[in-house]
């Protein structure tokens, strides 16, 4: 059973599996992207996941399950890192509105710098007060859960969630009245 090959370290067969899924992995990466080389990319990182955790592959579960499985919490993982919205978002308005290509420039340069500015915000946090609130907005961890990570208390959590997200408003209230 290639599985079990491929538990015992078995990089013939690790290969064959490469070679027979890679395809339908980077598929389902680049139909839920829809960017080629980020698609390739989390293919690759499947694979190296797979490879790094192999001793943990279910007997029980279809390999193509789990690999699919994986791409997708991958992917899940770069929508809450941010890396793949926006892209899906461009091409989505792109496929689906007709924006024209002056609309399409407009929009990127106020995108840019949104994220400019979001990222000069963000630059001014102080470093434990950014990692917490990156850890709550980017990686949705609840308050409990960081303050175990962090060894420090949930009190402690939300009065830096409170002063970061009142210092995020005042440095980008004008670009955002719901804020």
């Amino acid at each position: 059973m290639v599985i079990d090959r491929i538990k015992q370290g078995d990089i013939r067969a690790f290969e064959a599996l490469y070679r027979t899924s890679h395809r339908k992995v980077y598929s389902f990466a680049r139909k839920h992207t829809r960017d080629e080389l980020t698609a390739e990319d989390l293919a690759h990182d499947v694979f190296l996941k797979i490879w790094q955790n192999r001793q943990t592959l279910s007997d029980t579960i279809p390999l193509d399950a789990q690999l699919l499985t994986i791409a997708r919490q991958l992917i899940v993982n770069q929508y809450r890192r941010g890396l793949v919205r926006q892209q899906a978002f461009d091409a989505y308005t792109h496929e689906n509105t007709g924006i024209t290509t002056a609309d399409e420039a407009s929009n990127l340069l106020n995108a840019n710098d949104l994220q400019g500015r979001y990222q000069r915000a963000m630059s001014q946090l102080p470093s434990r007060r950014r990692e917490i609130f990156e850890l709550s907005r980017v990686e949705q961890l609840s308050y409990d859960e960081i303050a175990e990570r962090l060894a420090i208390s949930r009190a402690t959590v939300e009065s830096q969630m409170v002063k970061a997200l009142k210092f995020l408003r005042e440095r980008l209230t004008s670009l955002f009245f719901f804020l």
